[in-house]
């Protein structure tokens, strides 16, 4: 007896350890560069704030894109985002993608500093000096927040934070552009009769006097990250202009006959729209509703609008700004179709079954839509693109299908015209976006495919941005709660997100998770208004980008177009407009990145790029393990980890050839953390 309760301890005992995860140990060459800066930052202390200098260690080093935030003491969680942020502009400064590469922050400060995100375009400076190889001046401090731009936000503390450089013996002090005039709140007393009355009140201080003539401290204003790269390196990145017309003879040659297929379906659907309205207005069997709410206003005041973007569309086409044509085509078709349904819904006596027939057809458009899309076939950079944004229009098709229903369905019971137009509505919407979506894929015939990818490429570049969307989402919320600036594009970013981690069309995925980012950029960047200069930097990033990339022989469609849409309304909103020029360089920028982009399973152990001699070290050292393997003894723990073991043996080996394999269904990723979360959704 006692025999056998040994054995069962003996058995209990070892089972943690058949659950246990392998470990795996490898040997692996690690080059790396390292730098230290200094950024001013005001710390609370019993006496007040004070201003204090943060020691940041920044070190990079071959990896996969990584980016580790060590702070002692501890700082709020907006230090992170700022590092993400810093590399992410270092890169595209440089056009360097780092995600070959890891970075580690190490901050370290006597005190507590306050939170913020002000060191964030210390940051960038060091990350550019590690990726060129620069050698950075200790003469310069720097205090400013970093816009995905590359432009210097403002921030507090600036009178605190540039003493703290002047003690420090610095002799440039650099603040963001703008903020040369701080105010404080002076406190005086007045004797009134046996009364002191204590009046406060708040006084303008110029920065640069006030440090000059105190510390002979240099204040200096900067308006983006490359003019501050001058006084830290000596060097400047030129300036970013396309010196290339955004559409060229080619582009125009396709897009031409196809806005003017889409002009001729616009007008004569809105012929039959009119006609249609005309009819029922002499028939009389338009309800007369009221003065606040009459069906027959609002069927016209449509048919206006369809009229209104048909001539817009027009003027746009003759323009040469095919892309907006279309655009506009598309929305007058939209208005006319819903003419059309409403129209033919009153002649047809107002019944239900006249909707469910409208439904039926609609449905039948959008199934075959979506089945179209999700079997596309992707072969290289310009089929992902028309691929992507079909899938969106179909995703954005089948969603309105859905609200034209939620709509009908409550129109039965409130019978309300409000709900009966917006139940047609989104009916005609659904179906002529439906109709995009085909039209998207058509697109893959008129250009050739350049760049050939694979699913595991895919699948890389799906896991990467959508991560990054997910990390600067998270860094805009904190700074737009923090200032009380308007959060509508951080809800859009988040919407964008979630549709993007569906997970049915990865290539939807891809491009919904840069719509995501990009909103989420202009969430940061509009935190202090969005202005002109705002829309210029952003138009002229994104017009480079679009021009670097076809340097590289790949065309971007969906860039250009969203650049040319972008251009169109710039007049009307500068917001909108901002949104297209960011929405257009995120997918330029991916598409040239892309292109060299080898995929998560590839090594990432790839030496660093070039550079010539700083008075940074550059250091190579080597890391070696023994790999492992402890032998279980015992019947039934035996046969679970033998069982465990061949797996993962066959998971390494095939990893090594073409990605990670999942060992129950056999499909591969790109990333062994992608093949682990899809065995612990799917097969856990």
């Amino acid at each position: 007896m006692k025999g056998k309760l040994l054995f069962c301890l003996i058995i209990i005992s070892l089972l943690p350890l058949a659950n246990a995860a392998p470990i795996r140990e490898w040997s692996q060459e690690v080059h790396y560069r390292n730098i230290t800066i200094f950024a001013p930052a005001v710390a609370k202390t019993n006496d007040g704030y004070v201003g204090v200098l943060t020691q940041i260690n920044v070190t990079m080093q071959n990896g996969s894109g990584n980016v580790y935030v060590v702070t002692s003491p501890l700082t709020e969680v907006d230090m992170q985002g700022s590092a993400h942020l810093a590399v992410d502009v270092a890169s595209a400064l440089t056009g360097i993608d780092a995600s070959n590469h890891d970075f580690i922050f190490v901050v370290k400060a006597d005190s507590p500093i306050v939170g913020g995100p002000s060191a964030g375009a210390v940051m960038t400076i060091a990350s550019i000096a590690l990726i060129k190889g620069w050698g950075v001046s200790s003469d310069v401090i720097m205090t400013g927040m970093i816009n995905p731009d590359g432009s210097i936000g403002p921030v507090g503390g600036i009178l605190e934070k540039g003493e703290a450089a002047a003690k420090a013996g610095t002799k440039y002090f650099l603040i963001p552009k703008g903020q040369g005039i701080v105010y404080q709140t002076v406190t005086e007393k007045r004797q009134i009769g046996g009364f002191v009355q204590i009046i406060q009140r708040r006084v303008p201080v110029n920065v640069s006097d006030y440090l000059g003539s105190k510390y002979g401290i240099i204040v200096k204003e900067v308006d983006d990250i490359n003019e501050a790269l001058k006084y830290f390196t000596g060097y400047t990145f030129p300036e970013r202009k396309s010196s290339q017309p955004m559409t060229t003879e080619d582009y125009e040659s396709i897009m031409k006959p196809l806005a003017m297929d889409m002009l001729d379906r616009a007008n004569s659907s809105y012929e039959k729209a009119d006609s249609l309205f005309k009819n029922c207005t002499s028939k009389g069997v338009i309800p007369p509703g009221y003065w606040w709410n009459n069906p027959k206003a609002n069927i016209k005041n449509t048919l206006n609008n369809a009229l209104k973007d048909l001539r817009d569309a027009n003027t746009a086409f003759a323009n040469y700004f095919y892309y907006y044509s279309i655009s506009k085509s598309f929305q007058s078709l939209v208005d006319s179709r819903f003419v059309k349904y409403a129209c033919e819904y009153y002649l047809q006596g107002g019944k239900e079954d006249y909707f469910s027939s409208v439904y039926d057809n609609v449905t039948e458009m959008v199934n075959e839509a979506t089945k179209e899309v999700k079997n596309a076939e992707i072969k290289g950079l310009i089929s992902l693109q028309c691929v992507g944004a079909a899938q969106i229009r179909a995703m954005d098709a089948l969603d309105t299908l859905n609200q034209s229903m939620q709509y009908w369905n409550k129109y039965s019971y409130t019978l309300s015209n409000n709900d009966l137009f917006s139940a047609f509505s989104n009916l005609a919407y659904a179906a002529e976006r439906s109709k995009t979506a085909h039209w998207w894929l058509s697109l893959r015939d008129y250009f050739n495919d350049t760049f050939l990818i694979n699913e595991t490429w895919l699948e890389g570049m799906v896991d990467k941005y959508y991560d990054y969307a997910s990390q600067i989402i998270t860094y805009a919320n904190i700074l737009v709660s923090e200032s009380g600036a308007s959060s509508s594009f951080i809800k859009k970013a988040q919407t964008l997100l979630n549709q993007a981690g569906n997970g049915e069309y990865k290539a939807a995925s891809l491009f919904l998770s840069l719509e995501a980012i990009a909103n989420a950029n202009i969430a940061i960047e509009a935190i202090d208004g969005v202005d002109e200069g705002n829309v210029e930097r952003t138009s002229q990033m994104a017009s480079y980008s679009i021009q670097q990339t076809r340097n590289e022989s790949i065309e971007p469609i969906m860039a250009v177009n969203y650049y040319e849409f972008g251009r169109s309304i710039e007049k009307d909103s500068l917001n909108d407009a901002l949104i297209y020029y960011k929405y257009s360089y995120m997918i330029s920028n991916m598409l040239r990145l892309g292109a060299g982009y080898e995929g998560v399973a590839k090594s990432s152990y790839a030496g660093l790029p070039s550079q010539s001699k700083s008075s940074n070290d550059n250091h190579i050292f080597t890391t070696a393990g023994l790999f492992v393997v402890g032998l279980i003894t015992g019947g039934v723990i035996t046969f679970v980890y033998e069982s465990r073991r061949r797996k993962e043996e066959e998971m390494t080996q095939q990893s090594d050839e073409e990605g990670f394999r999942c060992p129950v269904c056999g499909r591969v990723f790109s990333s062994e953390r992608g093949m682990r979360t899809h065995m612990g959704k799917i097969h856990k």
